[in-house]
Parts: structure tokens; C-alpha cells; sequence
């Protein structure tokens, strides 16, 4: 059977209060077609800012997302999409990660364990990486500088992923936009495998990383790096590609190897 899933993927003012943001999600749905029935959206950037600079602490970011997460809910339901929102700020015991979390239409908001490699002494490695499937499709999320070591993509393609979702919020990502695409195209090549660019802007700061689509062949199919909101519709399919755990698990020693390495600190 051929699975196929037509999901929205939304650029917007990532500075705005949970309260103006749910209302520009709930906006978005109003443009998109009647065939979209996932959502994809960064998550507002100043409480992820605040928390991973040491200037907030986690009870405060934590009383964030319970309150995103439910006006988020209601938009969902009234809405009749699921939305899925990255990254997230998930702690167990002493460690904090990147998560994403979907948000369906009906039932309650399930998390996913995010980023393979740290992002600073607040933001620790997952033990192991996690896919997010829906209606039989496979997403692979990853973070920030996990777009410039290319075996984190590649563990995407041997988990059996038909799509990677590269997240990269303005303010986060200490990288110049225009390499943002360069190295998606590459990954994507590498990997034969489509890869969308989830970015944002910040219209009070006049920083942004761009939104954009490539397919398995390296060519941008859209892309989108201006301060107005956008929203473009893909249709992903699945692959229905071999699972290697074998290689998975090489290549995941080896990533815990390099974030290690005094030089992966010196990436952009």
C-alpha cells in the first residue's frame, strides 16, 4: 500500500507571546487545502532563549509550554489538524533536551525525544534517536549544528525516515542563512532523501533562518527567507526503505565521539 501525507509547513514571527502565536497558527489553518492534515511549526524562540542562556529557569519554561500546548490543543481540535511543534524543552531528572510535540485533533499531545548531540551544558544528547511516525509516514527531526555533521542524517535514512525535518529557530542558530540551505541541499543529495528546512524570522530583532523544501535530488523546491508569514503545502511519501540498526548504531558511536571533540564546540 502507498502511503502519502500532505503536510503544511508555516513561517512565522517567532518573537510574538503564546497567546499571539496560537492565534497566528489558527490564521494559517484557515489558508491551507483540505488535504493538509499536519502542521509543522517551530516553536516561539524567547522562552527557548531565555531557559538555554541561563536567564530563565526551568519551572518557568515548563508553565510556557503547558500554556502553548493548550491553547494549541484548542486550535487543533477546532481545526481538525494535528500540529506538530519544535523543539521543545523536555527535562527528566538533572537533563534537559530538545523534544517535538504532536498535538492531534483528538487525544493528548505525545513528546518525542529530540537531539542526538548537545547543544550546550543545559541542552544534553538523547540516549538514542526517535522518528515520529503519522498515518504511516516517518519524520526525522534534527537540531541546530546537527545539520553540519552529515552522519546525523544519515541515521535518519537508516532508521527507515522518508522525510528530514531540519530545525533550525533565528536567535538559536549561529549560522549564516544562506549556508542553512547550502548544507540542506547537501544532506539531502548525500541521502536521497527530501528534507524540509523548518525556519522562522524575528521581526523586533531582524534575524531569520529560511523555510524551504528539497526533494531527493537537491533542488529547492520552495523557499522562503523574508519577515512576512508564509505557508507551503508538501506531499511526502513513503519510502519504504530498509532499517540498518546495525549502521544506526555505528554511526551513533561515532556522533557521541565527535560531540565530544574540542572542535565540534568551534562549529557555526
Amino acid at each position: 500500500m502507498s502511503y502519502r501525507k500532505t503536510v503544511a509547513v508555516v513561517r512565522l514571527d517567532l518573537s510574538s507571546n503564546s497567546r499571539m502565536y496560537a492565534e497566528s497558527i489558527d490564521e494559517v489553518l484557515e489558508h491551507i487545502s483540505s488535504n493538509v492534515t499536519l502542521l509543522l511549526c517551530l516553536s516561539s524562540v524567547n522562552s527557548l532563549h531565555d531557559f538555554i542562556s541561563g536567564r530563565r529557569k526551568y519551572n518557568n519554561y515548563r508553565n510556557y509550554v503547558r500554556n502553548i500546548t493548550k491553547k494549541l490543543i484548542s486550535v487543533a481540535r477546532k481545526r481538525k489538524v494535528s500540529i506538530v511543534i519544535t523543539p521543545i524543552i523536555r527535562k527528566g531528572g538533572d537533563k534537559a533536551h530538545f523534544s517535538t510535540g504532536i498535538i492531534p485533533p483528538l487525544g493528548q499531545p505525545l513528546f518525542k525525544a529530540g537531539n542526538i548531540l548537545p547543544i550546550n551544558d543545559k541542552i544534553l544528547a538523547n540516549k538514542t534517536p526517535e522518528l515520529f511516525e503519522v498515518g504511516g509516514i516517518k519524520l526525522c527531526f534534527i537540531y541546530l549544528k546537527e545539520l553540519e555533521v552529515p552522519e546525523v542524517a544519515r541515521i535518519c535514512k537508516f532508521l527507515g525516515s522518508d522525510t528530514i525535518v531540519a530545525v533550525n529557530p533565528p536567535l538559536l542558530t549561529e549560522r549564516d542563512p544562506e549556508l542553512t540551505l547550502k548544507l540542506g541541499v547537501v544532506r539531502a543529495v548525500e541521502n536521497n532523501i527530501p528534507l524540509v528546512g523548518l525556519g522562522g524570522y524575528l521581526s523586533n530583532r531582524r534575524e531569520q533562518q529560511p523555510t524551504f523544501l528539497i526533494n531527493s535530488s537537491g533542488k529547492v523546491v520552495d523557499f522562503y527567507n523574508d519577515y512576512e508569514p508564509a505557508v507551503f503545502e508538501v506531499e511526502i511519501e513513503r519510502l519504504d526503505r530498509s532499517v540498518r540498526l546495525d549502521l544506526v548504531r555505528r554511526y551513533f558511536k561515532l556522533i557521541k565521539e565527535i560531540s565530544t571533540h574540542p572542535a565540534y564546540r568551534d562549529l557555526p
